[in-house]
């Protein structure tokens, strides 16, 4: 649901949050579940904030059951370092208004229960979201910065494996905690989400990488194609990988060139960047060995 605009930004709630209002509502912990939503719309503004300034458009914020997101589109020519300041905001922002509530209190002779549990939850949020896994801001971290060494479609996916593994910590321990009576199962569903958003992040890796790759190559200076002279990555890999496989450990930032070796450790031959991409353009997708054959 659409609940309105703040400049060029929309705000959304998802169906399923209003429905977990609800819930809680009937649970008699409306107020509680407000100040949560209240913390993490806080966290999601500030990623917006923080997007708005280095230039990055800002679509939208949804908000969902057990979090939110921000919607954004990177501008060309933005680096990787322009994510992990985003993701970092925040963070941020949730631990500074934590503390800035721990400071208050600390001075006030009375501290209300509310505000107590409001500064629990941004200390939480804060905190959780600083795992290095997909879809929280530390795996987005973790891929902007990984993906200067290992590429985009790797970051990301060692990123999603990192929020899958967050999933099955949180779900096993949801489960043992129920079966021994100590929680709910709140965190089994916190778990599932997670776990279904990072599997949407894995889906987008090979659409991400070609964006990348070709956004790089695409770069211009004077009307011309930047050369790539002197930026090489060699990448050596067996006669039997296919080309696709390969074209995912290419640098977007380098030209590639792919040294196949055989058995015992002998080169079969060498094959550049133009020459697999071209025969994937075309429709091909054999393994090293069979293009080499060409």
């Amino acid at each position: 649901m659409r609940a309105g605009r703040v400049g060029t930004t929309e705000i959304i709630f998802n169906d399923y949050f209003l429905l977990l209002l609800g819930l809680y509502f009937l649970m008699g912990v409306l107020p509680q579940a407000l100040m949560l939503f209240a913390a993490v719309a806080w966290h999601e503004s500030c990623h917006a904030l923080a997007a708005s300034r280095l230039g990055w458009q800002v679509q939208g914020i949804e908000l969902f059951p057990f979090g939110g997101v921000a919607r954004l589109l990177r501008p060309p020519g933005r680096d990787s370092r322009d994510e992990a300041l985003i993701a970092l905001a925040g963070p941020a922002a949730s631990l500074l208004l934590a503390l800035g509530i721990y400071v208050a209190s600390f001075f006030a002779s009375l501290t209300p229960a509310w505000l107590l549990f409001f500064r629990q939850v941004n200390l939480i949020l804060g905190l959780f979201n600083l795992w290095p896994g997909l879809p929280l801001d530390g795996g987005r971290v973790y891929r902007a910065l990984r993906s200067k060494y290992a590429g985009i479609y790797r970051a990301t996916v060692e990123g999603v494996y990192g929020g899958k593994a967050l999933a099955f910590l949180l779900g096993a321990g949801s489960i043992a905690g129920f079966i021994f009576k100590m929680v709910d199962l709140q965190g089994l569903a916190l778990a599932l989400f997670i776990y279904c958003i990072a599997r949407q992040e894995g889906e987008m890796a090979p659409y991400m990488f070609w964006q990348e790759f070709w956004r790089q190559r695409g770069k211009k200076k004077d009307g011309e194609v930047r050369s790539k002279t002197g930026r090489v990555s060699w990448l050596a890999a067996g006669p039997e990988l296919t080309l696709a496989r390969a074209v995912r450990s290419f640098s977007p930032n380098a030209f590639n060139l792919v040294a196949v070796i055989g058995k015992g450790g002998r080169l079969e031959g060498i094959l550049t960047e133009t020459e697999i991409i071209q025969e994937l353009l075309e429709g091909g997708d054999n393994s090293l060995e069979a293009l080499l054959r060409r």
